[in-house]
């Protein structure tokens, strides 16, 4: 699998790890030291809190996701990934847009910081 392949594969299985409402597989789409930056709340770094916060969303209603990077930059080991968005949320729809910067690492590639926002 290529480089941009794997990329694409966090988009693609990041969705698939939401949707199936497991916070374990989501966990491991991020490096050791990944933090996300969710609308509305703190920083929140490393894999137990962020495991948490994904479980917390699921277990709350987060479902149907969608998550698809339109612009992928690789530079060495680091890939920016800037994309779009969309599912539910307590059966609400929403959509918004997402910056991901990833990390290769010794098991492939990791996001290692994630922040999305969502549109009005």
């Amino acid at each position: 699998m290529t480089d941009l392949d794997q990329i694409k594969y966090l988009d693609s299985g990041m969705a698939e790890a939401i949707n199936a409402k497991d916070g374990g597989a989501v966990r491991n789409f991020y490096t050791d030291d990944g933090a996300i930056m969710p609308p509305g709340a703190p920083m929140m770094e490393g894999l137990d809190a962020i495991q948490d916060y994904w479980q917390a969303a699921m277990d709350a209603g987060l479902s149907g996701v969608s998550i698809v990077g339109d612009s992928i930059d690789i530079d060495g080991d680091t890939a920016l990934t800037v994309g779009t968005l969309s599912g539910e949320m307590g059966g609400q729809p929403l959509s918004g847009k997402y910056i991901v910067s990833s990390r290769r690492t010794k098991d492939g590639w990791r996001i290692h910081r994630d922040i999305w926002n969502f549109d009005a």
